[in-house]
């Protein structure tokens, strides 16, 4: 509702309440129990900072409130309600009560909420690995400037949302496989994404390929390749497969020339990453020398039908 068009008589908020309550540890107990299922996951380096300020007699009374809908679901202040708890010091808080529950998507604890913890909030479960893979894989390689920095809006979200959604079978998938690790790098599982969309795609439109894989087979032969240097599961081909070993070299090589700095994660080795993908998808040979593509030769996965089960059952099969 626009505020300038509200008169007195039309108050939105006229059923909020607002009190200072001092927060037992007991009391604080009992709000986190009645936490928002989809809020954001625990930030222990968050809870540790505010936790240390209690304890050392630094928390003060803050306008931030401690919020709850009218079923008293907390949408706001776990980090602080968890803390209380943990240190069994009851603090002071600015309480409001009966506020509306998309609240979550404007509020902040002490650290802004990252784009995965506001889809999460609006109730699609998505880890924070998964909104930066989904995020690189969406990302336009001309420009300078990585996935995750140009999805980072909040007006971006609901956007961000359903491209995960319309691919979610591929993240099951990676999740079931075990590639969530620190060790499995969010370009590489980008450039895989891209790989299965397109090939699925293209697979019912009658297209075949040189190596003879499955969408995801040949995936998942990527991220054990540029993660690993060999596949567990199929057969290493030098012909169809030197694209993904040549990825793996050039984030090795990276790293073993700038100790310190050479993390797989600016937007050169974005662009590497898409190029080897996308020749490793056709079973073509890569030179040695990977160069940073700034024409995406994908399909964009916007343009792409989505390919997860329970998102066509809902919304059909359109992009």
């Amino acid at each position: 509702m626009n505020s300038t068009n509200l008169t007195q008589d039309q108050n939105p908020y006229k059923d909020v309440t607002a009190d200072i309550v001092f927060i037992t540890p007991e009391m604080a107990a009992e709000m986190v129990s009645h936490n928002y299922e989809n809020n954001r996951q625990i930030i222990k380096s968050n809870l540790r900072d505010i936790s240390k300020m209690m304890k050392n007699n630094q928390f003060v009374l803050s306008p931030d409130a401690l919020l709850f809908d009218a079923s008293g679901v907390l949408l706001n202040g776990q980090h602080r309600t968890t803390a209380v708890v943990e240190t069994g010091l009851g603090q002071w808080f600015l309480v409001l009560r009966n506020v509306s529950h998309d609240i979550g998507n404007v509020v902040d604890t002490g650290k802004s909420r990252t784009m995965s913890d506001r889809i999460n909030f609006r109730g699609v479960d998505m880890t924070r690995k998964e909104c930066s893979t989904i995020r690189h894989a969406l990302c336009d390689v001309s420009s300078p400037t990585v996935g995750t920095m140009q999805y980072s809006k909040s007006y971006q979200d609901d956007f961000v949302a359903k491209q995960f959604l319309k691919f979610r079978d591929f993240f099951r998938s990676v999740e079931s496989n075990n590639f969530t690790g620190p060790a499995f790098n969010p370009f590489f599982l980008a450039t895989a994404l891209k790989i299965y969309a397109e090939m699925r795609f293209k697979e019912e439109k009658g297209a075949s390929f040189l190596h003879n894989m499955s969408a995801f087979e040949r995936a998942k032969h990527w991220i054990e390749i540029t993660t690993l240097g060999t596949s567990q599961t199929n057969m290493y081909h030098p012909t169809y497969d030197g694209a993904a070993n040549r990825a793996y070299h050039a984030k090795k090589e990276k790293r073993e020339s700038s100790p310190g700095a050479g993390f797989w994660n600016d937007c050169p080795s974005l662009r590497k990453s898409v190029n080897a993908a996308y020749k490793f998808m056709l079973g073509e040979s890569v030179n040695r020398n990977l160069v940073a593509i700034t024409n995406d030769p994908f399909v964009s996965l916007v343009e792409l039908p989505p390919t997860c089960p329970k998102y066509i059952a809902a919304n059909g099969e359109a992009n």
